[in-house]
């Protein structure tokens, strides 16, 4: 043990190799990015020594965010460059990436020794000890790197053995040790080691490809220094991000997950696509090993879920090789293509709240349009607009307009769903980088639905989400409810990386740039960036921090107003009574008890947790956080609901015609809504306004 912990006292200088990687490619697309940038960008940046510190900590939070990898011995050979990289973007030098690739490799290569030493042999849980986290700064040295690699693992492996616990016995812990625990420790210690070991190694997976992953990276975490919604995109990055706003997929067409013995089994196979027409793949053939073009042979055994859906999601057009093992034993081979395939967890539902009065309810996770549609005419609020009309031939009394958990989208989309509730008038207003205002109105005139209505948000709302509920609010349409949102008022284009503005609409690019060209204002003109929106009623919100908004960000734009719009809004929704009501249900707890209790401990522990690493005192700390956990679900299992939910009768109609998983996919949208609530309580609003 002392010259293992000699190796790491001598720092990573050991396994660095003696190589060095030509990166003018890289260097010359950083530069023409900072140029791309200057022209393009809303508030283009002056490259001077703050913004150098701001690339240099994105640069070391992307490589090493839990501080796991490099010490302050290799933070201190890099911090010469900390005020030095803005003289490399502008051309004058070029020693930084390479550099940090070189220590970062040696690093992984010590920290892959230290995960194989410390889980070689069984740890000790009898030494009082324990290990803040997350870490506020890098381990000191080599040695002291070691220790934080001990006490990392022993807290993975206690909550690998505590979980295992759990499950077998039904969800009670002792404190004291169990029986066979020398066996559980060696289980999770073998399962630790693989999953810490794997991560290395795909790590060092993409150094070994200087000019793509890693440098890919590296553009982007410059992109971020302007702010965090701009971002390089090589083209096939570009794909999935079209892919992924379209509504649709790229897939397969199967579904996997582990056993019991950790192997990867297919679960479902999707009625019609690649694999299900391949006919050589069945549900319960495990996976033994994939290919994917040309790329070497993988494993299963030595996989983890991130790297396989790096495989088979995505846009590429690479062949896929899949090798099973039948219930029989036999080993089958199947080629699959990646086709694009409906994502039913991505594209808009509508659904009967039935207590006192119908209550229509419609979710919307996200502002899509579907690929090809030149004309937007098959869009997100196309799909809204069907299912109004679905609603209101079942006869609801109100809606309810869930935009929780919606990161954006289209900005067009964003316009002509809030045009749907808005007869006619100004929307939203726009700046660009020279200060020129343009007014967007309503896209079409009249409205399909004019009844009572209310939007549900809360932190994760974002972008074209707090737009429509901006509008909405405005207009005094409808009455927004939940937490304030996360406070995104930019917008964004993909652009060709072409410093010339020359872009052609046929050629093939090799990088893109989705970048920020402007602001978006509320009618008043004000704005939600940084901001966000705040409810009309309030309801807790677990994960309402300002670190996980837009402020959190220290590249966020800053926030500002602009000239108000001529509009003409409706009388204001008169609010203070419902509002109280809601107040006086929630500090009652009849839904929220425990997602009060839970937000005013999550915020205490928000920030560095000290975690015990002994069995007795460590089961007490993990009873604490389970027993949290379960008391929001046992909240959700509640039987005082005065709400159930079912699909509107058209969909009931053409159910019968879906596909089993399709069945199976509606059937728990429904239990979810049932038991959420916050979709409750709005519901409860909606019968209090409609009671007047």
């Amino acid at each position: 043990m002392k010259s293992i912990l000699l190796l790491f006292l001598l720092g990573c200088s050991f396994f660095a190799p003696a190589q060095q990687y030509s990166t003018d490619a890289l260097r010359q697309k950083s530069i023409t990015l900072r140029r791309f940038l200057e022209q393009n960008h809303y508030q283009p940046l002056e490259w001077n020594d703050s913004i150098s510190v701001r690339l240099f900590n994105r640069w070391m939070e992307l490589l090493d965010d839990e501080k796991l990898v490099f010490s302050k011995t290799e933070i201190a050979q890099l911090d010469p460059y900390r005020t030095r990289l803005d003289d490399e973007m502008m051309g004058k030098e070029w020693n930084f990436f390479n550099k940090t690739i070189l220590l970062f490799r040696s690093s992984l290569l010590r920290a892959d020794s230290a995960i194989k030493t410390v889980l070689a042999s069984p740890l000790d849980f009898l030494v009082a000890d324990n290990l803040t986290w997350p870490l506020a700064d890098y381990p000191a040295n080599g040695f002291e790197l070691y220790k934080t690699w001990e006490k990392y693992l022993k807290w993975k492996v206690l909550r690998s053995i505590s979980d295992k616990v759990m499950d077998s016995t039904g969800g009670n812990i002792n404190y004291t040790k169990p029986l066979n625990f020398a066996e559980l420790e060696k289980k999770a210690r073998e399962k630790i080691k693989k999953q810490e070991l794997l991560w290395v190694q795909n790590i060092l997976a993409e150094l070994r490809q200087p000019g793509k992953e890693m440098e890919d990276k590296y553009l982007s975490a410059i992109s971020w220094c302007y702010d965090p919604h701009t971002d390089y995109m090589s083209a096939g990055t570009k794909t999935d991000f079209e892919t992924e706003m379209s509504g649709l997929e790229f897939s397969t067409g199967f579904e996997m997950d582990e056993n019991e013995k950790g192997e990867w089994v297919i679960t479902y196979l999707v009625p019609g696509g690649p694999a299900w027409r391949n006919g050589e793949l069945h549900k319960g053939d495990v996976i033994v090993k994939i290919k994917s073009g040309d790329n070497p042979e993988l494993a299963l055994p030595d996989s983890s879920m991130a790297r396989l859906d790096k495989i088979f999601e995505g846009s590429s057009n690479e062949k896929i090789t899949i090798t099973v093992r039948t219930a029989s034993g036999a080993q089958k081979t199947a080629v699959l293509s990646k086709e694009k395939i409906t994502n039913e967890e991505g594209v808009v539902k509508s659904y009967i709240l039935k207590g006192a009065k119908k209550i229509g309810y419609i979710t919307l996770p996200g502002f899509y349009v579907k690929e090809g549609d030149e004309d937007n005419i098959n869009g997100c609020s196309n799909d809204v607009a069907k299912e109004l009309v679905k609603l209101k031939r079942d006869s609801v009394s109100g809606l309810i307009l869930d935009l929780r958990y919606n990161g954006g989208g289209s900005l067009h989309e964003a316009l002509e769903l809030a045009g749907i509730f808005i007869s006619e008038g100004t929307l939203t207003s726009t700046k660009d980088k020279t200060g020129k205002v343009h007014f967007l109105r309503d896209p079409n005139r009249g409205t399909i639905y004019d009844g009572p209505m209310l939007v549900m948000v809360n932190t994760m709302s974002a972008s074209a989400s707090e737009l429509v509920a901006a509008v909405l609010q405005d207009y005094h349409r409808a009455l927004i409810v939940g937490s304030t949102t996360y406070g995104k008022g930019s917008a964004q284009v993909i652009l060709p990386m072409d410093t010339t503005g020359n872009f052609s609409k046929t050629a093939k690019y090799e990088s893109y740039v989705k970048v920020t060209q402007g602001k978006f204002y509320r009618v008043d003109g004000s704005t939600t960036q940084w901001k966000g929106v705040i409810p009309d009623i309030a309801l807790p919100d677990m994960y309402a921090m300002d670190r996980l908004r837009e402020k959190g960000n220290i590249s966020a734009l800053q926030p500002d107003n602009t000239r108000p719009a001529i509009y003409q809004a409706l009388p204001p929704i008169p609010f203070a009574k419902l509002r109280a009501n809601s107040e006086a249900r929630v500090s009652a707890g009849y839904d929220f008890k425990s997602i009060n209790t839970f937000a005013t401990w999550y915020k205490n522990i928000d920030g560095a947790r000290n975690i015990p690493l002994q069995w007795a005192s460590y089961t007490d700390y993990y009873k604490k956080f389970t027993d949290m956990y379960k008391s929001i679900e046992r909240e959700a299992d509640s039987t005082h609901r005065l709400i159930t939910a079912h699909n509107n009768s058209l969909d009931l109609e053409r159910g019968q015609l879906n596909s089993a998983q399709s069945k199976s996919i509606n059937e728990i949208n429904i239990q979810r809504i049932e038991k959420d609530s916050y979709i409750a309580e709005s519901y409860k609003i909606m019968q209090d306004w409609l009671s007047w």
